[in-house]
């Protein structure tokens, strides 16, 4: 036990049968010690293998990923000098997390080094000039080569722990200083191309600028030719930034008009429904009621699911001509609509939807009943089952459960407070 605390300590792995022993320096640290109020602050992680064995480890664009339990993943906390922690500008959006993690394999061969840039600003927000300490940590899964198979283990040889505290200071800046500190990331991404555009764009939409906002826009409406980028993370950007004018761009993109399609006048293309619906749950997650009267206009004339990712974003506003047409499409001929103003009322959050939802138990469609019955669990925390395609008679059994439920608890019940949404 003695033997393998130390080989911890000095980053060495004690080797299995037929397996390489691993050893590695594993640290991060700050690229300066004082930073401009609203620059880019990036944290360095570097591991150099210093053993005469390759290893390989997995390896992505480095941003950050909402899931904290991505074993490869860096943590990061700042606390100010008295100790308080730093607000953490993680997104928490209403319509759950988006997207995934998609990792490579990087091999680093012995007295070579791997280098990554890890943007901190999108773990603290520094909301003001001052001195600050960061807590670094990763627990990297390494694979060392067998050489009985001539192949990399399936199971981590080592973790590369590396755990750094941080010093740094973040000093006033004018507006001046702050666009000669973002123009080498606008630069890059006057034509994108490679992992420096990706960091640039994460730069721009993490940290926001008034005059980044033609860059930002631009990106988010790129056409199929130049889409080397994320464009739902430029639209975050534009979010962040927060003016009327990225929150127009922002609606004239859900609204589809967007360079070329516009000016054919043809139907967007089912691939950018994707981007048009994130760009919907941005301005839902915003809930400024001036949006209402577009989304609404939007409807008539909306694909399948474009339609329905509308109706789940009006319950987020809690606006009563939202609220009506919700209720008015719950007796829509459409199955989906059905099943999407059911969720566009759960995500309302009122008791007053209850009756209604209770009543679509007796809808025809069996995924309209389980809907209905799933949006009444999560509004009540009340556990009534309904089994997926439930025949209509158990379906009706639930329903009177339900209607029993309401009788006993409908006057004093309060739902459950909704999670919040980003701060937009």
């Amino acid at each position: 036990m003695a033997g393998l605390f130390l080989a911890c300590i000095f980053g060495l792995a004690v080797p299995r049968p037929g397996v390489a022993q691993v050893s590695y320096v594993a640290r991060f640290a700050l690229e300066k010690p004082a930073f401009l109020q609203g620059e880019p602050i990036f944290c360095q992680f570097t591991i150099r293998n210093t053993g005469t064995q390759v290893f390989a480890f997995s390896y992505r664009t480095p941003s950050r990923a909402l899931n904290p339990e991505l074993e490869a993943e860096p943590r990061f906390s700042v606390r100010d000098l008295k100790g308080r922690a730093l607000p953490d500008p993680a997104p928490k959006p209403c319509g759950g997390a988006k997207g995934t993690t998609v990792y490579g394999s990087v091999t680093l061969p012995p007295g070579q080094i791997h280098t990554e840039r890890w943007l901190l600003n999108q773990w603290a927000r520094f909301s003001k000039p001052g001195r600050y300490r960061a807590r670094a940590e990763r627990r990297l899964p390494l694979l060392a080569f067998n050489t009985s198979t001539q192949r990399f283990s399936d199971r981590p040889a080592a973790y590369a722990l590396a755990v750094n505290e941080l010093s740094l200071e973040v000093v006033p800046s004018t507006p001046e200083q702050l666009q000669n500190a973002f123009r080498p990331y606008q630069k890059v991404l006057e034509k994108p191309a490679g992992a420096n555009a990706a960091e640039a764009l994460l730069v721009l939409a993490t940290l926001p600028q008034p005059f980044a906002l033609e860059r930002l826009s631009g990106l988010a409406r790129a056409p199929a030719g130049e889409r080397g980028l994320d464009r739902q993370q430029a639209l975050q950007g534009l979010a962040r930034l927060g003016t009327p004018e990225a929150w127009a761009a922002i609606l004239s993109i859900a609204r589809g008009i967007d360079g070329a399609a516009a000016a054919s006048k043809t139907p967007a293309q089912p691939e950018e429904d994707s981007l048009r619906a994130y760009a919907l749950l941005l301005l839902g997650e915003k809930g400024d009621v001036a949006f209402v009267p577009p989304l609404l206009a939007m409807l008539p004339t909306a694909s399948e699911s474009l339609r329905g990712e509308i109706l789940r974003t009006l319950g987020l506003f809690h606006d009563p001509r939202a609220n009506q047409v919700l209720f008015e499409k719950l007796h829509s001929p459409v199955t989906t609509d059905r099943v999407n103003s059911i969720l566009g009322l759960r995500n309302l959050g009122s008791k007053e939807v209850i009756p209604a939802l209770i009543a679509m138990l007796d809808d025809p469609g069996a995924q309209v009943r389980q809907v209905g019955n799933f949006a009444l669990q999560g509004l009540t925390r009340e556990r009534i089952s309904l089994p997926p395609n439930a025949s209509p008679a158990a379906a009706a059994q639930a329903a009177e459960q339900w209607h029993a439920w309401w009788r006993d608890h409908g006057a004093s019940f309060t739902p459950a407070p909704q999670p919040a949404c980003r701060d937009w």
